[in-house]
């Protein structure tokens, strides 16, 4: 089933926006493949946030797959209720027994507006129960044909000549009991030959204890879940399925794809994929039927072959999954033509498309932010790490990339999110000022000057719009600071930032993070800035202790910053990663009898009357990314920090490094 969704969502991404719904931790590599063929992903936990998924993402059509005829309802209903027409398609013939079970399918149909069937003898069983023909469409199952494989007979362990192989989950469907009871029989014809089972599932064990007591463990081989099929099909003489019942075996259609000879019990979906007349079909659960089919193939190599050839064509004519996947797009177009499903409650809103680079720790704080945010659609992530890139992808149905370039090739995006740690910016930001695509960029910008003055130009002549994380301007208590000083302007600050080293072992380095100046009390030069004013000249020192629990750090673990404004006021900075906790991050600022303490939760304004100290309110992240989303939709600017703003406080932030490595003060406008 997994198999058929990912040909099916391969091959329509060209002409429809496809998204691969998943239970999130599903069986298998279905997730970790549908990001390798380019496809968005939505990982779920329950139908609950499934629904809630798609009544915010304005899907136009649902299509869910059915193993057997008791799942997915909870999924058709969801659908339903969020105003999206849903087309369903059961992979195998209507097994339900249980009256209870057939009246919650059919219930579940009133949700559906079509159910494709894999095969002509899977709709038979489906009209016996009365289910309207009208409703009902096949479309017989296809695939792409297998690229030539590589003989890997070596690997089983001989050069044995009669090679037999049954690709299929251990379970009670696919019978393996009945093949490998069949073995001892086809070993007496051919006592070379060896059977291979590839596939895993709950019933291996019990099929290994089988071989065991049967004493055939030489002849047969368990190959577990492998993804070299085409090879192993190629060095295989017959490849044999003794399933009880099927929808239509992809597997079956691999072997016809390349031509190897099968024997298959004759059941329904078999049958329709190898035609009425093939002369290896046996009775379903008789060892004794699949042994004389084994050894007919076997002991006539010339029929043999000319079953294979005659499998081959039958493939080429009706199982291609070019032929699966149109008729599959005119069952789309009919129901999406026909103006199916519930109309929604509120017209769909056009959604700014917005791609992550960089899927850690800080563009987790502004994804859970743009989540609530109606006008915005995250549909890209882009990371060299990409089980990260992954992770935030099937949170949000987007796409993954390893890399910022294959994102921007393989997507539309309106804006991007640059959240890379400070080695990491120049060329991603290159490649979106190229593309005329606004950006919000995490501090710091860059390690080294004259790459963000070049970027910063560039931004300029582009009339790019622009962001960098300097959140706490957004701050309600920041802004409370500002209305006390704009009358009685500030004459002595002393900032702080006084904490733990952070555990990425990047930031260890000062040729990776540089440092906790550029890295994190950033945040306190810009505050500075925010409130009283240029700074003109600087004055750093830092000093280094080496620490055992931390061997490779080399960024001071202390440091203080002396600073000169514009307006003539003074003050300084101190900085430690040396301690075990997050002790103090903040911003005294000093007036003509007024005092302010300002951290990032809270302020307190001196007067000499009392110290009284109040929370901030919202969440200034929130606040920073809604002037930037509003701004790049085309409303008033109101972005506090675009990226030449924040350019300025990187340069005092730098200016203080060289200034701790010569020992002199620095001048910022020679700098």
């Amino acid at each position: 089933m997994g198999a058929h969704m990912l040909v099916l969502g391969a091959c329509l991404r060209d002409r429809f926006e496809v998204t691969v719904a998943v239970p999130r931790g599903c069986e298998g590599n279905l997730t970790s493949t549908a990001f390798a063929l380019g496809l968005a992903v939505k990982e779920f936990n329950d139908i609950t946030e499934c629904g809630l998924w798609l009544q915010s993402f304005d899907a136009d059509l649902l299509h869910v797959h059915a193993g057997i005829g008791w799942e997915g309802h909870g999924l058709a209903h969801a659908g339903k209720a969020a105003g999206v027409p849903v087309i369903r398609t059961e992979h195998l013939p209507f097994l339900l027994t249980d009256e209870d079970q057939k009246a919650t399918f059919r219930e579940g149909l009133g949700s559906v507006e079509r159910l494709i069937v894999v095969s002509r003898t899977a709709e038979l069983t489906f009209s016996r129960e009365s289910i309207d023909p009208k409703k009902i469409s096949v479309v017989r199952n296809g695939i792409p044909r297998l690229p030539e494989g590589i003989r890997v007979r070596s690997q089983w362990g001989g050069q044995r000549a009669n090679t037999l192989i049954s690709i299929a989950r251990f379970t009670p469907q696919k019978d393996h009991p009945t093949l490998v009871r069949a073995m001892p029989t086809v070993l007496e014809q051919f006592p070379d030959a060896v059977l291979l089972l590839v596939g895993t599932g709950p019933e291996v064990t019990a099929v290994k204890d089988l071989v065991v007591r049967l004493g055939i463990e030489q002849a047969v081989l368990f190959a577990g879940q492998r993804n070299d099929i085409a090879s192993l099909l190629a060095s295989a003489d017959v490849f044999v399925l003794a399933s009880l019942f099927e929808g239509l075996p992809l597997a079956v259609l691999e072997a016809m794809s390349i031509g190897v000879p099968v024997v298959a019990t004759a059941i329904g979906g078999t049958t329709d994929a190898l035609g009425d007349d093939h002369p290896f079909l046996v009775e379903p659960g008789s060892p004794e039927a699949l042994a004389e089919g084994i050894i007919a193939v076997l002991g006539d190599p010339i029929a043999a072959a000319r079953t294979g050839e005659a499998e081959r064509l039958r493939f080429k004519q009706h199982f291609t999954a070019r032929r699966m996947v149109e008729e599959t797009e005119e069952i789309y177009r009919a129901v999406l033509h026909a103006g199916v499903g519930n109309e929604r409650e509120h017209p769909a809103m056009e959604r700014t498309r917005i791609g992550f680079i960089g899927a850690g720790g800080i563009a987790t704080r502004h994804l859970d932010i743009l989540a609530g945010f109606d006008d915005v659609e995250l549909v890209g992530f882009a990371d060299p790490d990409m089980e990260r890139a992954r992770h935030a992808a099937g949170r949000f149905g987007a796409r993954a990339f390893s890399s910022c370039v294959q994102m921007l090739d393989g997507l539309e995006i309106d804006a991007a999110y640059i959240c890379v740690p400070p080695f990491a910016h120049g060329d991603v930001e290159r490649e979106l000022i190229a593309k005329r695509i606004p950006f919000f960029v995490e501090k710091p910008v860059s390690l080294h000057l004259d790459l963000a003055q070049e970027l910063a130009a560039a931004i300029a002549t582009a009339g790019l719009i622009t962001a960098v994380g300097y959140h706490w301007r957004y701050l309600d208590i920041v802004e409370e600071a500002r209305q006390h000083l704009a009358e009685n302007p500030a004459q002595l600050i002393s900032g702080y930032w006084l904490d733990q080293t952070p555990p990425p072992r990047w930031w260890w380095k000062k040729d990776t993070s540089g440092g906790q100046t550029v890295e994190q009390t950033t945040h306190i030069v810009d505050l500075a800035r925010y409130l009283v004013g240029d700074i003109t000249r600087v004055f750093g020192q830092t000093t280094h202790r080496r620490r055992d629990d931390f061997p490779d750090l080399d960024v001071a673990t202390s440091s203080t910053a002396s600073l000169s404004f514009a307006t003539g006021a003074i003050g300084n900075i101190a900085s430690t990663c040396a301690l075990r906790w997050g002790h103090h991050v903040g911003l005294n600022i000093f007036a003509d009898g007024l005092a302010i303490e300002l951290t990032d939760h809270d302020i307190m304004v001196d007067v000499g009357a009392g110290r009284p100290v109040r929370r901030a309110e919202g969440d200034p992240v929130w606040l920073e990314d809604r002037d930037f989303v509003d701004a790049v939709r085309g409303g008033e600017s109101r972005i506090r920090c675009p990226y030449h703003e924040a350019l300025a406080t990187h340069r005092i932030a730098l200016a203080l490094t060289k200034s701790a490595e010569t020992g002199q003060p620095i001048d910022l406008h020679n700098f």
